[in-house]
């Protein structure tokens, strides 16, 4: 799978959002909310305020991820990723903000 296939297929995956129930939109969003301005905004705390804050915001965040992360993969059978689970976060900041400008354009529909 080459970058731009990949990107493409991406891209296509963004045009059944509509069909999704409006809960799973909300989680789906506040997942990527979360994960898109968490970094950003502890870095920003950090400077501007009390690291002590900022700090325990972040730990909460990656308590509550890593209980469900911790299920998923056991459901999965992927307890092995367990250890990895802080660095698949940080990619995941890293692949929204990599997306994010594909999310402003409209999908092009193609049929073949």
């Amino acid at each position: 799978l080459t970058w731009g296939a990949w990107m493409k297929q991406k891209n296509r995956h963004y045009t059944t959002a509509r069909y999704y129930k409006p809960k799973t939109k909300f989680l789906l969003g506040l997942y990527s909310a979360s994960g898109f301005l968490v970094y950003p905004a502890l870095a920003a705390a950090i400077i501007l305020s009390s690291w002590w804050m900022a700090l325990s915001v972040y730990l909460v965040r990656m308590l509550v991820l890593a209980v469900i992360w911790k299920k998923a993969m056991k459901q999965l059978n992927e307890q092995d990723l367990w250890s990895k689970f802080i660095i698949f976060d940080l990619w995941m900041f890293l692949y929204y903000f990599i997306m994010a400008p594909s999310l402003l354009k409209k999908p092009a529909k193609q049929w073949k």
